[in-house]
């Protein structure tokens, strides 16, 4: 688990002008928490696709769950802050599923999962469920852009 230090300097730099530094996967995301109103930030990895981003989260996370019911969030990236929404996906099956494809589209990243391939080519059945298991999907929508630009 990231130590509060880690978080702490990982969200100054990308909310800093040496964002860049960092390469455009990493962001920081603020959500309000739904039973205090406080708002909770903190870094995350995005992948970017065609209609948002993926995020892959830890189930143990707490973050994640103040996206539910369609509540608004802050995305923070690339010196941009976009207000954005989630779609989670919690069920192991699916989220297997969605790391198969996502590991397709970014076949690098499936080494930080302990995902192997088998001989044929594919990634390894085992290795996807124990990382589905582990973990869960985000997709993240912007929906408008806050122009925020640093």
């Amino acid at each position: 688990m990231p130590s509060a230090i880690g978080n702490f300097f990982m969200k100054a730099i990308i909310n800093s002008p040496l964002h860049p530094l960092l390469g455009d996967s990493f962001a920081v995301i603020t959500v309000t928490e739904w039973n205090t109103g406080h708002l909770i930030s903190t870094p995350i990895n995005v992948s970017s696709e065609e209609n948002g981003y993926t995020v892959v989260s830890m189930r143990d996370r707490t973050w994640w769950r103040n996206l539910r019911g369609d509540a608004p969030a802050q995305l923070r990236l690339g010196g941009r802050t976009f207000t954005v929404h989630g779609e989670i996906i919690e069920d192991p099956g699916e989220v297997r599923e969605e790391l198969r494809l996502y590991f397709k589209r970014y076949p690098a990243n499936a080494r930080y999962f302990n995902v192997h391939l088998t001989p044929e080519g594919e990634f390894a059945p085992d290795d996807l469920q124990r990382a589905a298991d582990e973990r869960l999907v985000i997709r993240l929508r912007p929906v408008e852009s806050v122009n925020k630009a640093v």
